[in-house]
C-alpha cells in the first residue's frame, strides 16, 4: 500500500514538474527568441512541433508503440521550412519518445502511410478535410499552422498571437483518434476545443 501511494506521488511530482518545465520552455524561448527576432517563426515552430509531442500519448495501436520504429514526421505540401526541420534532426539527433526521428516531405494523401505526426502546409487548405480523415484511422498527430485548420479537425494548432507562437488544440478529434494529450499542454493552449 505504501508502495502504491509512494509510486503516485512520483507520478504526480513528475507532472507538474514537466508542466513547469513546459511552460518555461513555451514561455521564455518564445517571448525571447521570435520577440527579438534572433529567429524567424518556423524556426520557433519546428522547435514547437517536436516539444509537444512530448506532451501526447499516441493510441495502443499506433506504431509509435513498436519499440523498433522511428517516428515519421511528414510535411505535406509547399513546405514553409526550407528543409530546415529535417536539418534540425539529422544535426541534433532529436529524439521524441527516445527512437530516432526522420522526416519525410510528401505531396499526396496516399503518402501519409506511414506518418506518425503530419504538418499540414496552408498550400493544402482546399483538401485538408480529407487529410484529416485519411489520418484520423492511422493514429497519425496532425499539426498545422493555418487558421481555421483546427476548426476543421487538425489536432494541434500552430499560430502567432501578439508576436508570439501559441497553440490552439483540438481535445475532441485528439480523443476521437485515441491521443492523450496532458493536461500541461492543454492548459497552455489559448483555446481548446472539446
Amino acid at each position: 500500500m505504501v508502495d502504491f501511494f509512494t509510486n503516485r506521488i512520483l507520478i504526480i511530482r513528475n507532472k507538474i514538474f514537466f508542466c513547469a518545465l513546459f511552460s518555461l520552455f513555451f514561455f521564455s524561448f518564445n517571448n525571447v527568441l521570435y520577440a527579438q527576432g534572433a529567429v524567424n517563426e518556423y524556426d520557433v515552430k519546428k522547435m514547437m512541433i517536436l516539444k509537444v509531442t512530448t506532451f501526447i500519448e499516441w493510441p495502443k495501436k499506433s506504431k509509435v508503440n513498436d519499440k523498433q520504429s522511428n517516428i515519421v514526421i511528414s510535411i505535406i505540401g509547399d513546405n514553409p521550412f526550407n528543409g530546415k526541420l529535417k536539418k534540425l534532426v539529422a544535426n541534433q539527433n532529436q529524439k521524441i519518445n527516445n527512437k530516432q526521428v526522420v522526416v519525410n516531405y510528401i505531396k499526396s494523401i496516399e503518402d501519409i502511410e506511414g506518418s506518425d505526426i503530419l504538418f499540414i502546409c496552408s498550400s493544402e487548405k482546399y483538401i485538408v478535410s480529407k487529410i484529416i480523415k485519411h489520418a484520423r484511422n492511422k493514429a497519425i498527430l496532425t499539426i498545422a499552422d493555418t487558421r481555421g485548420f483546427t476548426e476543421k479537425g487538425v489536432i494541434i494548432g500552430l499560430f502567432i498571437r501578439n508576436g508570439k507562437i501559441a497553440l490552439n488544440i483540438n481535445k475532441k478529434e485528439a480523443d476521437k483518434c485515441g491521443f492523450y494529450i496532458s493536461s500541461s499542454l492543454l492548459g497552455n493552449a489559448v483555446k481548446v476545443i472539446q
